[in-house]
Order: structure tokens, then C-alpha cells, then sequence
């Protein structure tokens, strides 16, 4: 399937789709990584954060802290026996938080073993791969939660089991988070995490606009000699340059945030204006670092798409700054027991259905096995629970997945431009690793006919299993 096709057929209808194989480019090695060997030599020498099986719940995906550990020191224990073993998740470095595109630990030690597009995923611009690592004989869960990027999930050993939702049940499946709008392309913005329909937080969006009319103006003839059509092309660019500028001012210095910076995120404030004003340029080949909110996604975005006037959580909890707006309060156990599903995760003292009266609202959910040397192609915001076994009998494997997340396209018609904000994403792609690909053309790669045909909103006779 070319990748104009595969954008086509399931991109662009934002259809999760299970594809049999693995990322047919030349350059994808990561199948090697399954032996624990050969991936500490590559990357035993990364730091890492590895997480810690919640010891009630028995899920990941809480707000039990973080552990650090050499990568190397982490295999090792994935091969003792006992248990539960600790799991590799998402990493994020303080430095990182406002990157454009993020290789984060291990996989920038590993970064010779995968290209950083695969063909089949065309034009969309990467924003963060990630080495998910676990060893569990009876399977563990991720707790149900939505993503601000689009996935493709690699699964390179052991099995793993998604619960799909799409992404308009929102309103049904008690996010932490107060929901303000869900873009036409199916992208979740919260009130606390507002990002604009292309995955972009805004102040990294306004930033990056200031960067590139930077950019314009330092080409465009100036002085004596100019035509007067270059007169009137600069002008229009200065104006527009000083218009961006007073947005990003105004946005950032209004936004409620701003109000309870720390002296240490109001200098990194002033710098960012400092930097604006003195002209300075990104570094050509490394992430484009702009300085803007806290973490991956949260930000403000555009008003776009399906408005509503914001959906209040369950509760309002004083844990509800433990955990990120786009997780949802119902836990992992309650959702195995409505869907009749195999479950090691343990219900919380004191919960009950009762507790998620909507949960019954919401149509059958897909439920959808994933085998070793499979991917799924997953669009931003669709809900999922994953449960993960090491997929033997004696379980005394590991459970390992490499993904991709990209950034949610908003042109859904244009292949060659998935992006509407052509100007900005231009810039981006001149500066960024985010946008080196492979071939877009060829390839032997096919959907599973067998296990998935989903469609945004309805279900087909042709998946895997259905509650």
C-alpha cells in the first residue's frame, strides 16, 4: 500500500486500522531490539524513568512516581523472575518539554535502528517515538486514556490487547480534564490543555510563526535597489511580523497561567521575548526548541471544530493535578467488568459503576488483539485501555513496542500538505528532524483484513472481538 493510499483510506477518515508487518523501510531494524543483549549495548548507558505498578489498582498509567534507572540495570531486572516488574514508558526531559520533535531515552541511542518517518506515513510530521518495555505473564493495563498525536504502535514482542473508544464519547468517559472543544479531525482540547487542530500548543504555534516571518524578512531584499514590488512584499511582512509578535505578547501575558509563573518560568518568559526581538535562529538539525507551556500538548489552541461549553469531571478531587486531562476516572477493573473482559487490575476500595453512570451510555467499544510483528495505526484522541502480556505460557518474556506519534493532520484533503498553517509548518519542516523521511512510494505492507475494519463512529463485523 503506497502512503498516498494508506492517507487516503485511513488517515484522512481518521480510522484506526491494524496493518500486518512491520514498517517495510530499509532502515527499520528495531526488530533486533528484542534481544536484551544487543539493546543494552546500543543503549544500556541511557537514563531512564521506568514506572512502577500501581499497588492497589495494579495498572500503570497512574500517578504512582517515577523511578530512575540505568537502562542497562532496568533489562537486567526484566530478567529475574519475580515480580511485578517496573515498565518503560513515555520519557520526557525537562529540556524536551517545548521541543518541536523528541528522540527521547533509549531511543536516541538507538536512533540508527529506525528512519524517522516510515514511508507509509507520508507527509505528517513527527513529533516523538517511544520504546514501551514490560514483562507480565497474566497482563497488565495502561488505565484508558487518549493521545494528542496520531500513533503507529509497533508491536515487536508479546501480545497486547486495545479497548477502543472513538473520540466523541469523551463526554462519557469522565476525563480528568474540563473538555473545551474536539476539532473536526477528532483532536480533544481541554480547558487546562488547549491545543489547536494540528497538535500544536499555541504559544509554541505563535512563537514559531514570529520565527518564521524572521525568516521571510532576512531574505527579502532591503535598501536601495529594491523594486517596488519587494518594497510592498517587505512591508506586507514587517506588518505582519509586528502583528505576531503583539499576539504572542498578548496571548502569552494574558493566558491564566501567567498569573502564578514561578520567578523561573517569568525569566524564561523574558527570555523568549529577549530572543524574539534580538532575531536569533534555531540550530539547524536539532529540535526546534520554543519556549511555551509545560508539557506535551497543553497548551491553548484554536477554537475549531465541534464547540462545547466544557464538560466538568466527575469530581473536582484534589488528585485531579496528579493526573493528565486526557485520563479518564474510570478504572481499568470497571471497564474489564462492563465488557466482560479478562482482568488482573483490581477495583479501588470504595468504587463502583455506580460512580460512572454514562459509562453505560457509550456504544460497544472495539476490542482489538495485537500480535507480535503487527502495528496499529491509531488517530489522535481516540480512547484506549491496553492491556499487555509477554504473550507465552511461562511468560518469562517481555512485552516490547516501538511508536511513532504524529502530529494530527487538519487538512484531511492534501496528502502533499496535511497541515493548514502552510507557512508555519514549512519553517518547521526547514529546521527540524520531524519531517526526514523515506520513499512515500511502494511497499508491501497491507491492512489485516482479518482482525480490523474501523470506522470513526461505527463498527464493522470484521474486527478481532466485540463486547
Amino acid at each position: 500500500m503506497s502512503a498516498e493510499e494508506f492517507f487516503r483510506q485511513y488517515v484522512s477518515k481518521r480510522c484506526p486500522v491494524i496493518i500486518q508487518g512491520l514498517p517495510d523501510d530499509e532502515g527499520f531494524k528495531a526488530q533486533k531490539w528484542t534481544d536484551l543483549h544487543y539493546l543494552a549495548s546500543k543503549a544500556g548507558n541511557s537514563s531512564v524513568l521506568v514506572e512502577p505498578m500501581h499497588p492497589q489498582s495494579h495498572q500503570f498509567g497512574t500517578d504512582v512516581e517515577r523511578v530512575p534507572v540505568e537502562f542497562g540495570d532496568f533489562l537486567k531486572s526484566l530478567q529475574m523472575d519475580d515480580g511485578p516488574h517496573p515498565y518503560l514508558t513515555t520519557q520526557y526531559a525537562e529540556q524536551d518539554l517545548d521541543a518541536v520533535t523528541v528522540l527521547p531515552p533509549p531511543a536516541d541511542a538507538l536512533a540508527d535502528d529506525y528512519p524517522r518517518i516510515p514511508r507509509l506515513m507520508g507527509n505528517l510530521y513527527l513529533q516523538q517515538v517511544n520504546l514501551w518495555l514490560g514483562k507480565s505473564k497474566e497482563g497488565s493495563t495502561s488505565g484508558l486514556h487518549h493521545d494528542f498525536h496520531d500513533n503507529l504502535y509497533c508491536l515487536l514482542q508479546g501480545q497486547k490487547r486495545f479497548v477502543l473508544y472513538p473520540p466523541s464519547e469523551v463526554k462519557h468517559l469522565y476525563p480528568y480534564g474540563k473538555l473545551d472543544t474536539v476539532h473536526e479531525n477528532g483532536l480533544i482540547s481541554y480547558a487546562d490543555a488547549r491545543v489547536r487542530s494540528d497538535g500544536l500548543p499555541l504559544l509554541v504555534a505563535l512563537s514559531a510563526r514570529v520565527k518564521a516571518l524572521e525568516q521571510k524578512l532576512s531574505v527579502t531584499p532591503k535598501g536601495k535597489g529594491k523594486s517596488r514590488e519587494n518594497t510592498k512584499e517587505r512591508q506586507k511582512l514587517m506588518d505582519a511580523y509586528d502583528e505576531a509578535v503583539d499576539e504572542l505578547t498578548t496571548y502569552a501575558l494574558e493566558d491564566d497561567q501567567m498569573h502564578e509563573l514561578e520567578d523561573e518560568a517569568q525569566d524564561d518568559f523574558d527570555a523568549l521575548m529577549a530572543g524574539l526581538e534580538d532575531g536569533e535562529e534555531l540550530d539547524d538539525g536539532h529540535p526546534v526548541e520554543l519556549d511555551g507551556d509545560e508539557s506535551d500538548g497543553d497548551s491553548d489552541g484554536e477554537d475549531e471544530g465541534e464547540e462545547d461549553g466544557g464538560i466538568d469531571s466527575a469530581s473536582d478531587s484534589e488528585d485531579k493535578d496528579d493526573e493528565p486531562s486526557s485520563f479518564s476516572r474510570i478504572p481499568a477493573a470497571l471497564i474489564h467488568e462492563h465488557l466482560k473482559l479478562p482482568s488482573t487490575a483490581v477495583l479501588p476500595s470504595g468504587v463502583s459503576a455506580a460512580d460512572f453512570p454514562d459509562l453505560k451510555k457509550t456504544p460497544a467499544p472495539f476490542v482489538v488483539e495485537l500480535n507480535a510483528g503487527e502495528m496499529l495505526y491509531l488517530p489522535a484522541s481516540w480512547w484506549h485501555e491496553v492491556t499487555s502480556s509477554s504473550g507465552s505460557a511461562e511468560g518469562n518474556v517481555v512485552h516490547m513496542a516501538f511508536n511513532y506519534w504524529f502530529y494530527p493532520p487538519d487538512q484531511l484533503d492534501a496528502f502533499e500538505e496535511p497541515y493548514e498553517d502552510k507557512m508555519l509548518w514549512e519553517y518547521l519542516r526547514s529546521k527540524d528532524v520531524g519531517s526526514k523521511k523515506g520513499d512515500a512510494t511502494g511497499g508491501q505492507l497491507r491492512v489485516d483484513k482479518r482482525k480490523a475494519q474501523i470506522q470513526n463512529g461505527t463498527q464493522s463485523s470484521k474486527r478481532s472481538r466485540q463486547s
